[in-house]
């Protein structure tokens, strides 16, 4: 009997096992069909939208760049992808896309598109710069679905974000959703807004990332990523204020300002404003390019005006020079910068010519002793011992000249002609 007993343990166990193996099968192979059918059904409904969907895209982990706006419209391999970042409702981008399992069905952008892939590639040097661009997604978990709505996750971020059927061509939506961001972002020489939510006075200040700071009653400051939407802007999640949540803003084109519930909020004028309108005007641009001196009529005109970025552009030249307006210093300062081909380098001309295209360097305009109209470059004293006299236009590959014409530019000034 004793040597029995060792033999019957054993099969006992091999009875065990083979038993654990079968119920583990029974439980697989309906698992695998349930999400099998979970893909398919996501699969019909992405290719049910006939004008297919809007996506509220939110890049970085904790919006730093606010949301835009993505038309989706889906076959069973391809992706059309057109969105507001282009400016141009009819262009669009096709690419592969795929629906998998990890963690629940996953949406996958598997082949690069230019759009779809704008906030996620790290060679863009927007945002958080080369290596990381705008640290967005390109492949996210979907949390749940109707017939009109999708919700996702961001893998990367996790952020959450929505795709809504779309119950108009996404031509005639972004064309309507870009204008009314145009009568948005046009408004100029404000500080924000102020009025009163649900009882609650608020003043608003709007930078130019679509990231918004709201005051609340002097004691609560709250601040929220947003996105354009056809009636005004929406906040990323919801906020709360005098005891209800409100989702976003209106915008009343026809009195150029946000609304709440019907009600116009107050512009805040900003006082630096017309400072930096008196410099806009046409001009006699002075140089040296190597000892012959050139006399240029040029223009300088709005380029972009809001609480980070108050900038100029001049007109005339081979090539569009930006100018900023230094509100320190209330003048215009020729600052270095970078382009996709080339970068504006400030320049020592004279001793060992050293040029740089460090941030913060430049010139700035002074007004000439004895005149009210005439502007004189010089170096704007932060290039230590060095002392910037001009500017180039300067490349990976030495001295950029592809616009044809004169890439130096000595002992600058701007003559500003009288009306």
């Amino acid at each position: 009997m004793k040597k029995i007993l060792p033999y019957i343990a054993y099969f006992f166990i091999l009875f065990l096992y083979a038993c654990t193996n079968e119920v583990d099968d029974l439980f697989d192979v309906p698992a695998q069909q349930r999400v099998n059918e979970e893909l398919k059904a996501c699969k019909q409904l992405l290719t049910s939208s006939e004008n297919g969907w809007r996506l509220e895209y939110y890049p970085s982990a904790n919006q730093s760049y606010g949301g835009y706006v993505m038309i989706l419209k889906f076959t069973d391999k391809d992706v059309t992808v057109s969105s507001e970042i282009t400016a141009s409702p009819t262009k669009s981008v096709t690419s592969l896309y795929s629906l998998k399992s990890d963690m629940g069905p996953t949406l996958n952008f598997d082949s690069y598109n230019r759009i779809l892939h704008y906030f996620s590639d790290p060679d863009n040097k927007g945002g958080a710069g080369l290596g990381k661009g705008y640290e967005g997604d390109y492949e996210f978990i979907i949390q749940s679905h109707s017939e009109n709505e999708i919700i996702l996750k961001g893998k990367k971020t996790k952020n959450i974000m929505k795709m809504i059927r779309m119950e108009t061509s996404g031509e005639n939506y972004l064309t309507e959703l870009l204008n009314l961001r145009n009568s948005i972002t046009s408004v100029q020489g404000i500080l924000g807004y102020k009025g009163q939510i649900n009882g609650k006075e608020i003043s608003i200040t709007m930078p130019s990332d679509r990231k918004m700071s709201i005051q609340v009653s002097n004691n609560e400051l709250l601040n929220v990523a947003y996105m354009y939407t056809l009636s005004g802007i929406q906040f990323y999640q919801p906020i709360e204020i005098g005891g209800k949540e409100v989702t976003g803003l209106d915008w009343s084109k026809e009195h150029t300002t946000f609304t709440y519930e019907g009600k116009n909020l107050e512009e805040v004028p900003d006082p630096v404003y017309p400072k930096y309108l008196k410099y806009l005007g046409n001009y006699t641009m002075t140089y040296y390019f190597g000892s012959t001196e050139r006399n240029i009529p040029v223009k300088l005109v709005n380029k972009t005006y809001n609480a980070s970025n108050k900038l100029y552009e001049l007109q005339g030249l081979p090539f569009p020079l930006q100018v900023n307006y230094n509100t320190e210093k209330d003048c215009m300062e020729i600052l270095t910068y970078t382009t996709n081909d080339y970068y504006v380098a400030v320049w020592e001309i004279t001793g060992s010519a050293t040029l740089s295209w460090s941030t913060g360097l430049g010139l700035i305009g002074q007004l000439k002793t004895g005149t009210d109209n005439v502007y004189e470059f010089v170096d704007n004293g932060v290039w230590g011992s060095k002392i910037a006299r001009g500017f180039i236009l300067w490349s990976a590959s030495g001295e950029y000249k592809g616009f044809g014409g004169d890439s130096r530019f000595q002992y600058i000034v701007l003559t500003k002609t009288k009306e």
